[in-house]
């Protein structure tokens, strides 16, 4: 029996990233992980629209489209679902506290992999953070945002991660946020952390040497270091599908700087970069949020 002649859309998808991609991991080495956080029940909670639920498939949907060079083409791709939207309802923290020990297991088994967290909502990096607080005492968050996310709020959600992380870490945490608004934060939301530092670099004050200033000398050996991007922190005509649009946030050359100024830092540990709050049901026909946002991943790569 001959064997049927690949159609055009076959011979597509054996050109594209999709080919490299599975969802179960494999015995060959697996160079790149998405970890999914597919809920937004954070955002919820936080009194934000829904819809982050179905960023990291719809995100990843354009991504697998781009097609195979000659970097890309050796590398094995695994994408792996980590959080529970039903727990989350039923009891929120120990939905975090599951969602821990899952990244922890990913991080610990593909520890030369690099590694990208999708969100979902922002309250997704806590149990981020609070995994790699398992292994590591010294960490430095790069945050990209429009907001702190530092809310003092008694009850999780995507409003208040760092601040909740920084009140159960004994280590040295020290949080650069990048791109926030005065007007979309509160004097509490930027009071001190508990433990920890928290320093800012306003939406108009952005700049490489700043970034260096902050980050560059307290890095050592131990170090690790979060890149955080809230893609609501980009402005809303290029990424319009997010849960609360921003009308003055960041350009692509500055969150492509930023990105460089990571990608040059002298880490001891592959790059783990986390999305979140990107939201397509608020996108344009044209799906230029997620285009957009596919995009910078295949560049980051």
């Amino acid at each position: 029996m001959t064997k049927p002649t690949n159609t055009q859309s076959e011979k597509r998808k054996s050109e594209s990233l999709a080919s490299r991609f599975s969802e179960k991991a494999s015995e060959n080495e697996n160079d790149v992980i998405f970890m999914k956080s597919s809920s937004d029940e954070g955002v919820i909670r936080n009194g934000g629209r829904n819809g982050a639920r179905f960023a990291p498939q719809s995100l990843l949907s354009f991504f697998k489209k781009f097609n195979l060079n000659s970097k890309l083409a050796p590398k094995n791709f695994l994408e792996l679902e980590v959080s529970d939207s039903a727990l989350e309802r039923k009891d929120f923290n120990e939905a975090q506290a599951v969602e821990t020990g899952k990244i922890q297991k990913i991080l610990a088994a593909y520890s030369q992999a690099t590694v990208f967290h999708l969100g979902g909502g922002h309250d997704h990096v806590y149990p981020l953070l609070s995994a790699l607080g398992k292994k590591h005492q010294d960490i430095i968050v790069i945050n990209i945002d429009a907001h702190a996310d530092t809310r003092a709020d008694d009850e999780s959600h995507s409003g208040n991660p760092f601040r909740k992380f920084s009140d159960s870490f004994n280590g040295k945490f020290h949080l650069v946020q990048v791109g926030l608004h005065p007007f979309a934060n509160s004097m509490s939301t930027m009071a001190p952390l508990k433990q920890g530092k928290m320093s800012v670099i306003w939406k108009d004050e952005i700049s490489k040497e700043k970034l260096s200033a902050l980050i560059t000398k307290e890095i050592k050996p131990d170090t690790f270091v979060l890149f955080s991007l809230d893609a609501d922190a980009l402005c809303g005509h290029l990424v319009p599908g997010v849960s609360a649009v921003n009308g003055d946030g960041l350009n692509l050359d500055e969150l492509k700087m930023i990105r460089e100024f990571y990608s040059e830092l002298t880490l001891s540990h592959r790059p783990l970069v986390g999305i979140y709050e990107l939201n397509p049901v608020y996108d344009t026909l044209s799906a230029l949020s997620m285009r957009t946002m596919a995009g910078l991943l295949y560049d980051w790569l």
